[in-house]
């Protein structure tokens, strides 16, 4: 017998195995902003073909890592801020702690211990606010909204103005030890103050770098849990 049938038969398996992907898979947008490698999103975007996820990473040199890998999945090199424009970025010898913000000397010197922390340079990174890029791309809602800006988290909030109502998730990341590694970066208390005025509750708050900083969940009020504590799971599915 012949292969062609077969190969054939396959072919025809594959495209409905794909289309049953893109029907019953993750759909609509997400927005990930501070994505370095694309660690939480681009993964999704992989394997769910009718999801859409714009990616923010003002390091070129982290940007270029995620570039390419998933035609669904939209690499922005540019930071989000509370003014459209151009702002000074730090570049650390560590990717991921690279930011808008200086750090704090003493407070570097304490992370020190645990890992190496040294601005190689600065430059200048077009920045946008988030309700400027929804309005531009006209996404009237987003599905989920990730953040891990290093200490930037509440101004990408305040950024997107009346249109953070359109966000059905949000997860951002806050530094909660003594002494903030960023200067000028909020307090835990200053970002749930700011949710819960917006009409978000918290359900979920998960520890992280020895006890330094944590990331929060937040839903509209109306759609979070009656009850929420440690038990909440912070899941992606949305």
């Amino acid at each position: 017998m012949g292969t062609k049938p077969i190969e054939w038969a396959g072919r025809i398996l594959r495209k409905a195995g794909n289309e049953l992907l893109k029907r019953n898979g993750l759909t609509g947008t997400w927005i990930d902003v501070g994505a370095h490698h694309g660690e939480t999103t681009l993964g999704y975007a992989n394997h769910n073909p009718g999801l859409r996820v714009f990616a923010f990473e003002p390091n070129l040199r982290a940007a270029a890592k995620m570039i390419g890998k998933a035609p669904n999945f939209i690499v922005l090199t540019m930071a989000v801020a509370e003014k459209d424009g151009i702002a000074e970025f730090q570049i650390n010898a560590r990717d991921e702690a690279s930011s808008l913000l200086p750090m704090d000397e003493e407070a570097r010197k304490a992370w020190a211990s645990t890992c190496a922390l040294t601005i190689e340079s600065t430059t200048l990174v077009p920045t946008i606010r988030l309700d400027t890029f929804m309005n531009l791309f006209e996404i009237s809602k987003v599905d989920f909204l990730k953040i891990d800006t290093q200490g930037m988290d509440l101004a990408v909030l305040k950024s997107a103005g009346s249109r953070l109502r359109d966000c059905a998730k949000v997860t951002l990341e806050v530094d909660i030890s003594p002494r903030r590694l960023y200067s000028g970066s909020p307090s835990k208390r200053d970002v749930v103050s700011f949710m819960l005025q917006a009409g978000f509750a918290m359900v979920s708050a998960r520890v992280q770098s020895d006890g330094r900083e944590e990331n929060l969940t937040f839903l509209p009020r109306q759609e979070a849990p009656l009850t929420q504590g440690p038990q909440a799971q912070d899941t992606f599915a949305v």
